[in-house]
């Protein structure tokens, strides 16, 4: 067998966890606590706005992680003129997502085919610590990875070099002319690899057109495709 890879690093958001699904049973819940269900599809079309693009401006290191945190409900509330503490809700919030363990189906069997075949497995994400740690453990992701790097530790985010910097520092072990980053996002991981000039895989299982002039070294549309790149 060519051993074209030894190290996989993956990212987790819509990679591995479901996170669509979790996040709109966390914001169902904050909804339900502040008794606003009758504004929720307003609600959640002006958070998801102002959301998507404070964290799209993290990736370009505009703002920094604790302003995404501290002003995305707040900025909901007031656009929507709502008497309700965003600050709080931003809390209540973070505590349901934390609890939000959905996974896409086939990862388990994914991690556990790639483990059984000898790779080693890192996670890379930009999320926050808390509630990623919460996830990771809640779904028993956590037992399949050498290490977890995450961006409130790291001191930087994809798709910045310094992140990456972090990780190879940290793990010495991975050689990078043998490692793969696995990741749903174009902006984060795959200029990320690019940045750290290692190889890429871009999980697209939606069709999603590139019009971003960002190449991956694959595409893949699912696990079973990812299994058969790796281990030619």
């Amino acid at each position: 067998m060519i051993v074209l890879y030894k190290y996989l690093l993956f990212d987790l958001d819509e990679t591995l966890f479901d996170y669509q699904a979790a996040e709109t049973a966390a914001l169902n819940r904050v909804l339900q606590e502040y008794d606003v269900v009758e504004y929720a599809e307003q609600f959640k079309k002006t958070y998801h706005l102002i959301n998507n693009k404070l964290w799209s401006d993290y990736e370009k290191g505009l703002v920094q992680k604790d302003e995404i945190l501290a002003t995305r409900f707040s900025k909901t509330v007031a656009q929507l003129k709502l008497s309700l503490d965003g600050s709080k809700m931003t809390v209540d919030y973070q505590l349901f997502l934390g609890q939000g363990y959905q996974l896409i189906d086939g990862a388990i069997k994914c991690l556990e085919k790639l483990r059984q075949q000898g790779f080693k497995l890192y996670a890379l994400t930009n999320g926050v610590e808390r509630t990623q740690l919460s996830r990771l453990s809640g779904s028993s992701l956590d037992r399949y990875f050498e290490k977890v790097y995450i961006s409130e530790q790291t001191g930087s985010q994809k798709p910045f070099l310094a992140f990456y910097d972090f990780v190879f520092n940290n793990s010495p072990e991975i050689e990078k002319e043998f490692a793969l980053m696995i990741g749903d996002s174009l902006t984060s991981d795959i200029q990320g690899a690019i940045n750290a000039t290692i190889d890429s895989c871009w999980y697209n299982p939606h069709q999603i057109e590139n019009n971003s002039g960002i190449q991956a070294t694959y595409i893949i549309g699912n696990y079973d495709e990812l299994i058969n790149i790796v281990s030619k």
